[in-house]
């Protein structure tokens, strides 16, 4: 009787703790949340003739990486600030944004920064190092919120960047250029210590909602 009884503990307590590291082991898997977003505006190379060119050359190279046309983009100036800048884009105001683009570290630079602005000081800046793969600052400005950067290692030496942020305007650009090692992501457009330059796919640049 009494090894009846000490079987049966034994039992209670086996399927016991077998509950018990079931509900540990459910608790423990995360819920994968997928990104979802709302594509605003695509670019192409056509509509670089209309963006804004502050002391940059912008020239079409014979790249054959991808099937789409890559563009190279160049300072010339180290004493002045120098970017390319896409036309106002209507956005809502206080929703969330994100703008992406495909780009290749130069041949004098291997830094790369992107903006997306509203009416100034409004933006989010982000600096990537294109040689490593890495984010090296990101940072929103004034009523601009809850910034996020991302970098994607793509074949060929060729990386997805994105920059993305809550935005306090009624519209919005993306802005981009080279730049170099003292810069923060605020001010990566400024005066530089080289004239850089970076490689990217002008197709490639979209404006996207992120709608959850």
């Amino acid at each position: 009787m009494m090894k009846k009884a000490i079987l049966l503990l034994v039992l209670i307590v086996t399927f016991s703790c077998k509950d018990e590291k079931k509900k540990e082991s459910d608790a423990e898997v995360p819920e994968v949340v997928t990104e979802q977003v709302k594509l605003i505006k695509s670019f192409t190379s056509v509509d670089l003739a209309a963006w804004s060119k502050v002391r940059v050359n912008l020239e079409p190279t014979t790249d054959e990486d991808f099937t789409d046309e890559v563009y190279k983009l160049s300072r010339i100036s180290i004493t002045e600030s120098a970017y390319l800048s896409s036309n106002k884009v209507p956005v809502i105001y206080a929703s969330k944004y994100k703008a992406t683009i495909i780009v290749k570290k130069g041949t004098e630079s291997d830094l790369f920064g992107l903006r997306m602005s509203g009416s100034y000081p409004d933006r989010v800046d982000a600096l990537f190092n294109l040689s490593t793969g890495t984010i090296l600052d990101y940072k929103s400005t004034r009523d601009f919120e809850t910034p996020v950067a991302t970098i994607e290692e793509l074949p060929a030496g060729w990386y997805l960047c994105t920059v993305s942020a809550k935005v306090a305007a009624d519209d919005v650009r993306i802005i981009l250029g080279a730049t170099s090692t003292e810069k923060k992501a605020t001010s990566w457009e400024g005066t530089t210590e080289t004239l850089g330059d970076v490689y990217f796919v002008p197709s490639s640049i979209k404006l996207e909602e992120v709608i959850n």
